[in-house]
């Protein structure tokens, strides 16, 4: 059984939490360093990165290029400072995608 480490990139309030559960966190101020971050866990071997939805909105082509080229998940969480939405549409697009249906469409 092969084991994997977790990691989240975000803001100093949206990580506490995380480092409490024991993740390891990873500060970033500007895009270009969230960018290097990511890469960098990808290729250390994490097998999954939260990232927030500020900083996921600035490096969507990034993670795209993770989840698409290695084993790592970069999942979108929502910050301390409440969600955008980017993280369910990401997920919608995915299920769509993979089943064919839009299955979180409201019915009404």
């Amino acid at each position: 059984m092969s084991t994997f480490k977790i990691g989240m990139i975000g803001d100093y309030e949206t990580s506490i939490g995380f480092k409490a559960a024991g993740i390891d966190t990873y500060i970033a101020k500007v895009p270009a360093e969230a960018k290097a971050m990511l890469l960098a866990l990808a290729k250390e071997g994490y097998g999954i990165v939260f990232v927030t939805e500020e900083i996921a909105s600035l490096l969507e082509d990034t993670i795209d290029q993770v989840n698409r080229d290695t084993e790592c998940a970069v999942l979108i969480i929502p910050s301390v400072k409440g969600s955008k939405g980017l993280g369910k549409e990401r997920i919608k697009k995915s299920v769509e995608r993979a089943v064919g249906i839009d299955i979180f469409k409201s019915s009404q």
